[in-house]
């Protein structure tokens, strides 16, 4: 209505123009049919090239990121810096860590996070992708390094379709002492420990921190001066430390196995509710049942840590929860919050701070199961 309207306005305001040559006036008849001239007929072949004519410009392209990869330099690999904190919780009991390590640079640590990694606020049956192995003999890998697979923990053997790229002989290697503040009653220095060649508090110990230490929801700040080789010089990071994980819904009630538990109905869909870090970083979320001790069976979830996630219905069916005394203990949930931020300084050539916290709950089966 508007659109017809503003096209009448312009014709009136044509049409009571008095005066002028005959171009003007032959304007202002155009939709009188007694006039001696017509205007003229446009092509559509003109109409296309007015309209390529006007079109407006494609937006530039950002060029590409350029593949770190690519440009390293096995010559000059410069150096890997990472520290961990890891704060766990499992039935109740609560245990610590925070350690370090530097070690010459390598191309594998350069490698982007795959597309698996990436895929949040969905969910897969079972704890684990099936694996790939990404190379299958040296050939497939840089000059430098060694196609090579990963090692059973416990029987020291190596696991299947785990083959990898990797640089071989790099150790941890002692740099001089890195100061880390933002814990309470800090900062602390953190020193390298000759046994296990990793930096700990004080460079003595197993790695453990007291849990009272940690301040949740705080900024932390890594810094290392005159650091023993002379390519690196230098190193710092802020990093905020995300809320203390706990469990909002559902609702914790005793009666578990391990004493506190939650109650999951697999008939329905299931809400889970925690204090969340404001979207950043990621929450693993695995609940795991068994009808006995052979048949596990287990639904995973990686989800952005913004405070909720619903596990759809067509999941939470497939649970199954057994009631016999052994295999309420495989009746479990496990919430692994990641946080991570970048260590930069001179000869870094990558480095990452990150703090992971693990909770183990027991599950106590309602309705249908």
């Amino acid at each position: 209505m508007k659109k017809i309207l503003f096209v009448a306005m312009l014709v009136f305001v044509f049409a009571a123009c008095g005066g002028g040559d005959d171009a003007q006036m032959n304007n202002g008849n155009a939709f009188d049919d007694k006039s001696d001239k017509e205007a003229p007929e446009q092509s559509e072949e003109n109409d296309s090239e007015e309209q390529e004519n006007n079109a407006p410009e494609p937006a530039p392209q950002p060029e590409p990121e350029p593949d770190p990869q690519e440009s390293f330099d096995p010559e000059n690999p410069g150096w890997t810096v990472e520290f961990n904190i890891i704060d766990t919780e499992m039935m109740g009991q609560g245990q610590s860590l925070a350690i370090g390590y530097f070690m010459r640079g390598a191309r594998e640590d350069l490698e982007p996070e795959t597309a698996a990694d990436a895929a949040l606020d969905t969910c897969v049956m079972g704890e684990s992708s099936p694996r790939v192995p990404t190379c299958t003999s040296k050939e497939d890998c840089a000059p430098e390094q060694e196609c090579v697979p990963d090692y059973d923990n416990n029987s020291g053997q190596p696991i299947e379709n785990s083959e990898h790229c990797e640089t071989p002989d790099r150790d941890s290697i002692d740099v001089g002492p890195v100061v880390i503040a933002g814990f309470n009653g800090g900062p602390y220095t953190f020193a390298y420990e000759p046994g296990d060649k990793v930096y700990k508090l004080n460079g003595t110990g197993d790695g453990s921190i007291d849990r009272s230490i940690i301040a949740y929801g705080a900024e932390y700040t890594i810094t290392g001066e005159n650091m023993l080789p002379e390519d690196l010089q230098s190193l710092s990071a802020t990093f905020r430390m995300p809320p203390a994980l706990s469990l909002i819904e559902p609702v914790m009630t005793e009666g578990g196995m391990f004493g506190a538990a939650v109650e999951i109905d697999t008939t329905k869909p299931i809400t889970f509710k925690w204090e969340g870090n404001g979207g950043q970083g990621y929450i693993d979320i695995t609940i795991m049942g068994a009808q006995n001790i052979m048949s596990p069976v287990s639904v995973s979830c990686k989800v952005i840590d913004d405070g909720e996630f619903t596990v759809p219905a067509e999941f939470a069916s497939q649970l199954v929860f057994g009631t016999g005394q052994m295999v309420q203990m495989m009746n479990m949930i496990t919430m692994d919050r990641h946080s991570e931020a970048r260590i930069t300084g001179e000869g870094i050539t990558s480095g990452k701070v990150s703090s992971e916290q693990l909770v183990m709950i027991s599950v106590v089966p309602v309705g249908g199961n």
